[in-house]
């Protein structure tokens, strides 16, 4: 039988035999409930300098201590998109923009603290995989749009992406065989559409279903290809524009029929647009 386990992404993802939980991929800031873990797009390789301008490090700051922790996407000169469940009360965050490589300095990166975290209102909080995971990082400063940093394209409101079309995902975290990479990781993945999502969630026996109309799915379901612990809040891109926020799945990351889920931005513009 397979557990029945929803975690937030900020929750580590332990592994046993051949258990399958619900989860949000973890990100590397501090767990509001147990230990954290780092993780990676699976199947990803690394991205070209410059190929995902818009990409941003979130990186958390307590006294001394200081890591790479969710991802997110600049969507104006000062605000950044992310997931709901990527905000802290305790220390800060400092937005990473322009950067490729986390281990060195390249002179492209601007680095501006968060000076306000606006989580969804209808967001519930706590350790739940739910709707509303969209939260919107105002800049204490603008950044410099230039060819390493730029704001992307939101999708019109209520825009669906067509199930079979492509997509393109990209974050920081650990590889299957390999600590954490500095580089930054892609993929390419497939939208499946939100009937067959949710008969494949419902086939993997998890109990009952968290997935709503306001959330995207993406495969290829069994390829080894999914998002994972470290992705959380990156950004799904299609077209050249934004259509999800990495949200939850399935753990262990990369299992047999189970897809990526992420919070669709088209389904909550009139809450990202009073914030650009």
């Amino acid at each position: 039988m397979l557990r029945q386990t929803l975690l937030l992404l900020a929750l580590v993802a332990t592994v046993l035999g051949a258990t399958l939980q619900v989860r949000r991929p973890p990100h590397t800031g501090p767990a509001r409930a147990f230990a954290v873990s780092r993780g990676r797009i699976y199947g990803g390789r690394d991205a070209t300098k410059g190929e995902f301008p818009h990409q941003v490090s979130l990186q958390y700051v307590l006294l001394i201590i200081r890591y790479h922790s969710c991802g997110g996407s600049v969507i104006s000169s000062n605000a950044v998109l992310t997931a709901a469940h990527c905000a802290i009360s305790l220390g800060h965050y400092v937005a990473v923009a322009g950067d490729h490589d986390l281990g060195s300095d390249e002179g492209s990166e601007q680095e501006v603290r968060v000076s306000d975290q606006i989580v969804h209102p209808d967001y519930p909080g706590g350790a739940v995989v739910a709707a509303n995971d969209i939260a919107v990082f105002l800049l204490e400063s603008s950044l410099t749009l230039n060819d390493y940093v730029q704001a992307i394209a939101l999708p019109s409101d209520g825009v669906v992406p067509e199930g079979g079309s492509t997509a393109v995902v990209s974050g920081w975290g650990t590889t299957e065989t390999a600590s954490t990479p500095d580089i930054l990781q892609t993929v390419e993945v497939s939208v499946i559409d939100y009937d067959t999502c949710k008969q494949n969630l419902d086939d993997l026996g998890i109990g009952e279903n968290p997935l709503t109309d306001t959330m995207v799915c993406t495969g290829p379901l069994y390829d080894g290809i999914s998002t994972c612990s470290g992705d959380s809040g990156g950004p799904l891109v299609q077209n050249s524009e934004l259509i999800g926020v990495v949200s939850w799945g399935i753990t262990p990351c990369g299992s047999d029929g189970a897809p990526s889920v992420f919070t669709s931005v088209s389904a909550h513009l009139d809450f990202i647009n009073q914030y650009i």
